[in-house]
């Protein structure tokens, strides 16, 4: 512009001197003016260009409109529309140091790739959002994702533990200065390292307070001994403890009560000397009931999660966990009921031996001894099947299931480079539970509620059957032990005789009733239904079992040995 007007103050030749030939020099012709403007108007019609493609664009969607107008065959053109964009650049690359280092999201006006959500639950999941629209079409999804990541984990931090210094200083100012001399998309390599620098001390920060500061692996490891009934002894207890009150209505339990038979299972087991945050989140929950369930129905080992951890084990994850501990807990009040069948089984033997002992002494016949003899040999061999299958069943998902799936899980923590990757690794390790241990399908898993199809509906039909056994083996034993009972009193009724010096017999004693015959049959008749239909889900199951897609799951027919009854 100076020379322009430098040369249009000079005066031009006059008709005599273009006459005689002298034109002069260095005055401002129209052919000059023309050639002085050409490359500002270039630049102009330039702008006009881009004036006119991002009129209705803004943020990382008027970058990507620039760049894609920089791919032009004229190099003055594209030189010129490089070095806007590249201005352009600098308010983006601003956004993302201050995301980056600070966790400062400065993005009033919506033009930054990162945007919060406003949501303040679950900070880590739903606190902030990718738009991919207002993403530079130089920097990658991958990168993009590492960017919010970095942010994201120091606002993380603040929020759970008013954490905000990630790293020292010095080291905090070499990878900003860094940053900010790499600034330009056609540095973006030099800028991406710095960032991905940045991004990974930051993760590990962030990972180094979750596995230290607030114990992720030692609360995992309590779900696993607790709510998966992996701690046996306190297990035991609590079930010896409970028993008595699980067996009423629903509606009349008390969690209070229920809580204080807890605490009493804490102190009278090697629970006691668990970690006292760990004992504190432990407390019993009961679900809403139905009209027809027990407190087994509804009892629930509940483990309180809270922040940070439970941006990890979340809400929906927990729900897992307790589907999980419903079949395991059903599984446990299978084994002690069958237990409790064969102490009263026990006790019955006793019985018959004390009373074909009086029978063979005093000649007193008992009818229905024999006969009870026999039903009690179908009723050890019910129960045995039922134990056999319970107990198999048991390991396969202790052992098999749920300590492979830990010692997988481990792994994949020892090498988890971010809490992304620690919140896919344990979604993944819960997933592998759930379909193992044949729960991942939609049938419900509440015992009283399941369904008639598939893998957990015959499940739950069978253990109903195994809990349903108790019904006639304790009217058995109701039956053996009132023959007992009378034979006892007619043999005190010939003691005291005899020590009257008489006849201990006599023509005008009753014959004994003993068992009756009618309670005999209706007794074999319901163990012959339960046997046959305990069968027929047992053979159901295994044949199901035989088209999983699982490879775990199908040798479980082989873990479960039961092909001599299909």
């Amino acid at each position: 512009m100076a020379v322009l007007q430098e040369q249009s103050l000079r005066e031009g030749p006059k008709p005599d001197n273009l006459s005689s030939g002298q034109t002069g020099a260095g005055y401002l012709t129209l052919r000059r003016l023309i050639v002085w403007l050409a490359e500002p108007k270039i630049r102009m019609r330039g702008l006009a260009g881009i004036a006119d493609a991002v009129a209705h664009l803004e943020g990382g969607a008027l970058i990507n409109a620039v760049d894609a107008l920089a791919q032009h065959g004229d190099s003055l053109v594209q030189q010129f529309i490089s070095r806007t964009l590249q201005q352009m650049c600098q308010p983006l690359f601003q956004m993302a140091r201050e995301w980056v280092f600070d966790g400062r999201l400065n993005n009033a006006g919506a033009e930054f790739f990162v945007g919060s959500t406003g949501l303040s639950d679950d900070l880590w999941r739903n606190g902030y959002r990718l738009n991919d629209n207002m993403r530079p079409s130089f920097i990658s999804k991958q990168m993009a994702g590492t960017i919010l990541r970095a942010g994201k984990s120091i606002n993380f931090l603040r929020q759970c533990s008013s954490e905000g210094e990630w790293i020292n200083g010095k080291e905090r100012s070499a990878m900003l200065a860094v940053a900010c001399t790499s600034s330009s998309y056609r540095q973006i390599g030099q800028w991406e390292h710095a960032i991905n620098d940045a991004a990974a001390a930051i993760d590990k920060h962030l990972l180094n307070a979750m596995f230290t500061k607030y114990s992720l692996v030692k609360h995992c490891n309590a779900l696993k001994r607790y709510l998966l009934l992996g701690q046996g002894d306190f297990i035991q207890t609590l079930m010896d403890l409970l028993g008595p009150d699980l067996g009423n209505k629903a509606g009349e339990m008390s969690e209070y009560q229920l809580n204080g038979s807890l605490d009493a299972a804490i102190r009278a087991s090697n629970a006691q000397f668990d970690d006292a945050d760990i004992l504190d989140r432990l407390r019993v929950k009961l679900a809403k009931p139905t009209a027809m369930e027990t407190g087994w129905d509804v009892f629930i080992l509940w483990y309180d999660m809270k922040e940070p951890l439970s941006s990890v084990i979340t809400g929906q994850a927990m729900s897992g966990y307790l589907r999980l501990f419903r079949l395991l807990w059903t599984l446990k009040r299978v084994e002690h009921t069958l237990n409790r069948v064969w102490q009263v089984m026990s006790g019955i033997q006793r019985q018959l031996a004390t009373i074909q002992g009086l029978t063979s002494q005093y000649g007193l016949p008992c009818p229905g001894v024999e006969s009870v003899w026999l039903e009690l040999r179908h009723c050890h061999c019910l129960r045995n099947e039922m134990a056999h299958f319970c107990t198999d069943l048991q390991t396969y998902i202790m052992f098999e299931v749920l300590e492979t799936a830990w010692d997988i899980f481990m792994t994949q923590l020892q090498a988890a480079t971010d809490l992304d990757t620690v919140i896919a690794a344990h979604n993944q390790y819960l997933e592998t539970l759930l379909k193992k241990a044949l729960l991942d399908d939609n049938v419900a898993d509440r015992p009283g509620a399941a369904a008639q199809n598939g893998l957990q509906g015959h499940l739950h039909i069978i253990l109903r059957h195994m809990l349903n056994l108790m019904g006639p083996v304790a009217r058995l034993n109701e039956a053996v032990t009132m023959a007992a009972a009378e034979l006892r009193g007619q043999v005190d009724l010939i003691k005291h005789r005899q020590s009257l010096s008489q006849w201990g017999i006599t023509e005008q004693d009753k014959e004994l009733v003993g068992v009756p015959s009618d309670t005999l049959n209706e007794l074999h008749n319901l163990l012959q239904d339960s046997n046959k239909q305990f069968r027929h889900q047992q053979r159901d199951f295994v044949h199901l079992l035989a088209t999983q897609a699982h490879v775990d799951l199908r040798y479980l027919i082989f873990r479960l040995d039961i092909s001599d009854t299909i």
